[in-house]
């Protein structure tokens, strides 16, 4: 019977550890921040005020326009004023080494 218990522990650290590592690759940080430079069109809606159309122009202007530079950067972007970047400033990131995101 213990030797059950061993098995089940184990393969619940295994899953466990393969749930982080298939999170990391993508645009939400450790922290539950989103990666402006990494994250797609559904990850930036989880943002407070961001719907389907801004997070689409995110990902747009981001794709014609580079990686973003700063957080601060998201202002460029149509749809975002001070209000609406001053709710979600604190749960975003730029990562150093951004990736192609689809826009889905």
């Amino acid at each position: 019977m213990r030797n059950i218990h061993q098995r089940s522990h184990f393969t619940i650290s295994i899953l466990a550890l393969m749930l982080i590592v298939s999170l990391s690759g993508m645009g939400f940080a450790a922290d539950g921040q989103v990666d402006l430079n990494a994250g797609t069109a559904k990850e930036l809606q989880q943002l407070p005020g961001v719907g389907k159309g801004l997070a689409k122009r995110i990902v747009d202007y981001r794709t014609a326009n580079g990686p973003f530079k700063t957080v601060e950067d998201l202002i460029k972007v149509k749809g975002i004023g001070k209000k609406t970047f001053a709710k979600i400033q604190d749960r975003l990131t730029v990562g150093s080494s951004p990736q192609a995101a689809s826009s889905e």
